[in-house]
């Protein structure tokens, strides 16, 4: 699969009609795919997400349709035409979207949706034989804490958080299995 997109320019999601595109689930389950794993036929993410192809294709008209997601070319495979995709970076954000404050219901939305999914996907994943809960190459756990950081402490955890965006935006490889991770972070009482 050709990835011709991993430039490391930041797409920022800023406007309403994106924003709403991404309350879907199966919406944001496209972008993250495409994003994370590059150019894609409507088959192969199908494949990718556990749904059959026609389910997809009115979610991939709204995203192309408020340009989170591009035709990006074709292929021939068994002498048929198929349409590949791919999203116009891979580094696909949020967070200005969060900090301006200015969709607060969108984002809100858009949270309660990723948490639905999370839990989708952490069902599926335990169902996964390769599925590990231990060691170095855990590829399976949860974590909820409430504390009281520091300015200091939450600025290094804020830091450790990016690190890890960047660790799952470098390249990837073609072989390994798919790992999903959601965070979600929100002041406490």
């Amino acid at each position: 699969m050709a990835d011709n997109h991993r430039e490391a320019e930041d797409e920022w999601i800023l406007r309403a009609d994106q924003l709403r595109a991404l309350v879907s689930a199966v919406r944001t389950d496209i972008v993250d795919h495409l994003a994370g794993r590059g150019e894609m036929s409507i088959k192969e993410l199908a494949e990718a997400i556990g749904k059959q192809p026609s389910a997809l294709y009115h979610h991939l008209e709204q995203l192309l349709d408020v340009g989170l997601v591009v035709e990006s070319g074709a292929r021939v495979v068994n002498r048929k035409k198929e349409k590949l995709y791919r999203t116009p970076s891979r580094r696909m954000r949020l967070r200005k979207a969060l900090e301006s404050g200015e969709h607060a219901d969108l984002m809100g939305q858009i949270v309660a949706s990723l948490s639905r999914q999370a839990d989708r996907d952490f069902s599926r994943g335990q169902a996964i034989p390769t599925a590990r809960a231990d060691g170095e190459h855990r590829n399976l756990g949860f974590f909820r804490l409430v504390a009281k950081p520091d300015a200091g402490r939450l600025e290094e955890i804020n830091r450790h958080l990016e690190a890890i965006a960047e660790l799952m935006w470098e390249e990837n490889d073609a072989e390994a299995e798919s790992m999903v991770l959601t965070w979600i972070m929100a002041p406490g009482n």
